[in-house]
């Protein structure tokens, strides 16, 4: 488990990564000087709950998705976990089937 202050610091910058985002330009939508984003995403420094709110909404996510910190597994490992927990559970793996079914 990581420190909270560096947990949000990575997701945001993982989030500002993924638009493409300089910390420069992020720091211009929220109105914070780019050495303030710097310490919020190195997990120097935690930001004030208006500052997150602005983070968010210049991210356009919700305040809540900055602070999902548990990394997505690989497609492989969810197939392996999913194989090991229907392999004696015939229910369980009749279910997990009409599902697959249902969204495909």
């Amino acid at each position: 488990m990581c420190d909270i202050k560096i947990c949000l610091g990575r997701r945001i910058k993982s989030l500002r990564e993924s638009k493409n985002y300089t910390q420069e330009y992020l720091s211009e939508l929220v109105g914070i000087e780019q050495a303030t984003l710097s310490n919020i995403e190195r997990g120097k420094s935690y930001p004030a709950v208006d500052t997150l709110q602005k983070i968010a909404n210049a991210l356009n996510v919700e305040p809540y998705v900055l602070y999902m910190f548990k990394e997505n597994k690989s497609t492989q490992s969810i197939i392996d976990e999913i194989s090991l927990a229907i392999k004696d559970d015939e229910a369980l793996a009749n279910l997990i089937y009409k599902f697959f079914l249902c969204v495909r």
